[in-house]
């Protein structure tokens, strides 16, 4: 079993803490506790995920409280992205709600691995004073809300489902000694999406083994994917009309020859129509001019 240890020289009575590597490590407590320093002194730094980090990397500043959305949303795609390499996770955050905390406890269930919450029980006043020592402090007043809203959840974080919940007094933030034991976890495999309409089905089909000539080993009880295109029903194309048929050229006519006959041929003559008898001219009638 692979084990990872911070040794604490020159510090008497140390105090193990073993952690499961992949696991998520939330550090709890009021700004100036002690947890930043804390979490440099016994974990490396790519194993620490800071709040503050966080939302410096969205907004350029670490103390705008504006955006804190962004910031979170940042610092779950990077637990999400270690516990999927079966990573350490250490979130240096104050984790005060039990809406923040609730998120946490979804994501190392969702990864199937154990939650651990630290508890940093500092007095108000030591806080208070490693405040105005900083080169950037939040004020007496953002402590003293803070301060009172850790001890009110201090109850309720032992009644949610963290795997181990550890009490750190300020006397044994120096004494402590962290020990990761690696244990990797078997992710659950993730259910398959269904295909929306439109989209390319490819339904398996068996191939056949391949032949004594190819020299290859056979392939049988494989399966290849034939691609399936589903594309919506469209109208058939009317269909053309018929051309009409291109009337067809009268023949020329052949030129007809009148036959002539002989005169042996045409046989004897029709006996001809008797002639109008001959009418004599009448007399003209005499007039009174004489």
């Amino acid at each position: 079993m692979d084990a990872e240890s911070t040794p604490n020289e020159g510090r008497p009575n140390p105090q193990p803490v073993r952690l499961i590597r992949p696991s998520v490590v939330v550090l709890c407590g009021p700004a100036a506790c002690g947890k930043s320093t804390f979490a440099e002194r016994h974990f490396r730094p790519t194993q620490i995920i800071s709040s503050d980090w966080a939302r410096a990397c969205v907004c350029d500043d670490d103390r705008d409280q504006r955006f804190n959305a962004q910031a979170f949303a940042l610092v779950h795609f990077l637990l999400e992205q270690r516990l999927t390499l079966n990573r350490l996770c250490v979130l240096d955050s104050t984790a005060l709600t039990a809406t923040a905390r609730q998120g946490l406890l979804d994501l190392a269930k969702k990864f199937q691995v154990p939650v651990v919450a630290l508890l940093f029980d500092v007095p108000l006043e030591t806080c208070v004073e490693r405040d105005q020592k900083r080169e950037r402090s939040v004020g007496r007043g953002v402590i003293e809300r803070q301060y009172q809203i850790f001890e009110q959840a201090k109850a309720a974080i032992r009644q949610e489902r963290f795997d181990q919940v550890l009490e750190l007094q300020d006397k044994d933030l120096g004494q402590v000694q962290i020990e990761v034991i690696f244990r990797p976890v078997a992710h659950a495999p993730q259910r398959p999406q269904q295909p929306e309409p439109g989209t390319v089905r490819r339904p398996e089909r068996p191939v056949a083994p391949s032949g004594p000539r190819t020299g290859k080993p056979g392939v049988a009880g494989m399966r290849v994917r034939a691609a399936l295109v589903v594309r919506p029903a469209q109208p058939m194309p009317a269909p053309r009309p018929a051309a009409p048929p291109a009337p067809a050229s009268p023949p020329p006519p052949a030129a007809v020859t009148a036959p002539t006959a002989s005169p042996a041929a045409e046989g004897p003559a029709p006996p001809s129509a008797p002639a109008a008898p001959s009418v004599p001219p009448a007399e003209t009638a005499p007039t009174d001019e004489s």
